[in-house]
């Protein structure tokens, strides 16, 4: 049989490649990609998402592939030579159907949809074997097909599925833990998830947290990089958040802020998500800033011109399982970081970051970040960074993979 490195991954994931926002999943699949073929496998669109949002830019590009008229798979040279996305065809919409055998007879055809849709890109490209990484996507493909061509199947978690919002927890959780039970290796983002997952599936699970494209993010210490156009006319200092805004944020601490800090700006990079989630007029803020969401390698000309970085995510359920993608790509910029104690994998960074529940305490530190800040704590953060790479964890993910096989 081929070695690992010489037969692609196929990597199914909840978002798509050219999403609003990062995800570990795709970071991932870069990665991979610099030693092997990786085909990336969109979300599924369904029907209904078709003709809700068919005159957006990325249905249209993908239109004819949606519909199989043309071949959905696409080689991204943009990103590497190696690394392919796959839109698979429309398939109908079915998460609200109640648990039973309807369910479980048009979940069984949707995967056999998804799996037709893979082994013809995989024969496309010369292949007959694969590695199939399910990165955090449940809803499809849980068990993968009983088909000789795959050589591994690995499942990743990366939040808490039991509480996020009601449409992934009418299937997922169940959908997740028979997703660990079929897999070769799982793996998780956080420590909480480990401990959770391990229990909930009778399986062990390993870990393996997220990391950042540190050469990109380092830029923003090593190198002058332009100020964005769009950050020219706001004053410093500024107070620096990218990433989703969603419902992991806390929106009273960011109105608390903002409060407290009247002579300074916050501004916010990422989509915006937050609507349902807070019945604060954000808009009305003064002193808030919305940027919108910004490429993966836009963001460290923002973070170079930010003067202190903050995670402010509520503490609950949901942040309690997450090890986010944001702290490595803050922490290589070298910019002092002030975060709520969200999660025992964020309070890991303890020794680099001040840590505050209390808004009040927030808002204390991030006027101390700013004032104690130096070049010798901004080379410790960037260090640290250095340590939490995707190319470190791809050599983890490895090791474990050959332990499991074994």
């Amino acid at each position: 049989m081929a070695t690992f490195h010489e037969i692609p991954i196929v990597i199914v994931s909840m978002s798509r490649w050219d999403g609003d926002f990062s995800s570990a999943s795709w970071s991932l699949a870069k990665t991979f990609a610099n030693n092997q073929t990786v085909i990336y496998v969109d979300y599924p669109y369904t029907w209904t998402e078709f003709v809700r949002t068919r005159k957006t830019p990325s249905v249209t590009k993908r239109k004819n592939a949606l519909l199989g008229k043309e071949n959905g798979l696409v080689q991204l040279k943009e990103f590497n030579r190696n690394l392919y996305a796959l839109t698979p065809p429309l398939v109908f919409p079915i998460n609200w159907l109640p648990k039973g055998k309807i369910f479980q007879k048009m979940s069984s055809l949707t995967d056999k949809i998804l799996w037709r849709s893979i082994k013809k890109a995989i024969k496309q490209l010369g292949y007959s074997d694969l590695i199939f990484f399910n990165s955090f996507n449940p809803l499809y493909l849980s068990v993968p097909p009983q088909d000789s061509a795959i050589k591994a199947k690995v499942y990743q978690s990366r939040d808490n599925i039991r509480a996020l919002e009601a449409y992934l927890q009418k299937h997922g959780p169940e959908a997740e833990k028979i997703a660990i039970q079929h897999a070769d290796l799982s793996i998780v983002t956080s420590k909480q998830l480990q401990k959770d997952l391990t229990d909930l599936s009778g399986k062990q699970v390993e870990y393996l947290p997220n990391a950042a494209d540190f050469e990109l993010f380092k830029t923003a210490f090593t190198d002058k990089l332009e100020k964005p156009e769009d950050l020219q006319n706001i004053a410093h200092p500024i107070i620096g958040y990218t990433g989703n805004i969603c419902h992991r944020v806390d929106y009273n601490l960011i109105q608390a802020i903002c409060q407290a800090h009247p002579d300074k700006n916050l501004v916010m990079v990422g989509p915006r998500n937050h609507y349902g989630h807070t019945s604060i007029d954000l808009d009305a803020i003064p002193n808030l800033h919305f940027l919108g969401p910004k490429r993966l390698e836009q963001l460290p000309s923002y973070l170079a011109h930010f003067d202190v970085l903050i995670l402010p995510f509520l503490i609950n359920d949901v942040t309690k399982s997450i090890y986010p993608l944001k702290i490595n790509e803050y922490l290589a910029s070298g910019k002092p970081i002030v975060a709520t104690p969200f999660s025992e994998d964020i309070k890991a960074f303890g020794h680099l970051i001040s840590l505050e529940a209390d808004h009040s305490l927030f808002s204390d530190g991030i006027e101390r970040e700013l004032k104690e800040n130096s070049m010798e704590k901004s080379i410790r953060r960037n260090e640290e960074a250095s340590k939490n790479t995707w190319e470190a964890r791809v050599n983890s993910f490895w090791t474990l993979l050959q332990q499991a096989l074994k």
